[in-house]
């Protein structure tokens, strides 16, 4: 198997990416590696990087500040991450009000994590972009160029790359749930 296949379709799709070297054929599979090559700039106070993380216990963090893609777009990611908490605020005061009576077993994190995404989307989606979603220790997700054809190849090399780590990578779609809000 041609492991370089992900990160040749990753300098297609990112530009800024063809700079880096290709992790070496020993780190091609190693998702630790993979995360640092997502990233393009680290310094004090500044990050840029096209693979984001979210995670469940830490969702209203989501830093979308660093996302390399939504710089570009030259989005306001103030306003974006305002709206974001806005848009979770009643869920997370419906849950903590009614707490007992919803019960332990709700994952109130899972909701919000989905409603951020959500959000995110919806701006990537007014850019002709797409999210993918990999499911690991944590959350992470890309945006990419909607490009159906070349988005299903990534995601099968992808989870076929790090089939050992049994990371699972989607295409992420909003619920039916949360489209209706």
């Amino acid at each position: 198997m041609n492991d370089k296949k992900i990160y040749k379709i990753l300098q297609e799709w990112f530009p800024e990416l063809d700079f880096k070297k290709v992790p070496k054929e020993s780190q091609r599979r190693d998702f630790e590696h993979f995360k640092a090559w997502m990233m393009t700039e680290k310094n004090k106070g500044y990050t840029r990087t096209y693979l984001m993380a979210l995670h469940p216990e830490h969702a209203l963090e989501s830093h979308i500040h660093q996302a390399a893609v939504l710089q570009d777009l030259a989005l306001d990611l103030e306003k974006a991450q305002f709206e974001m908490m806005q848009a979770v605020q009643p869920t997370l005061y419906h849950y903590e009000k009614n707490k007992a009576n919803i019960g332990k077993n709700y994952q109130v994190q899972e909701q919000v994590i989905e409603m951020i995404l959500s959000k995110i989307y919806e701006r990537l989606d007014a850019y002709n972009f797409r999210m993918l979603l990999i499911y690991a220790d944590q959350y992470y997700w890309i945006a990419v160029p909607a490009h159906a054809e070349k988005l299903n190849k990534f995601c099968k090399k992808f989870e076929k790359q790090f089939k050992a780590e049994q990371l699972k990578i989607e295409l992420f779609s909003m619920s039916d749930c949360l489209q209706s809000t």
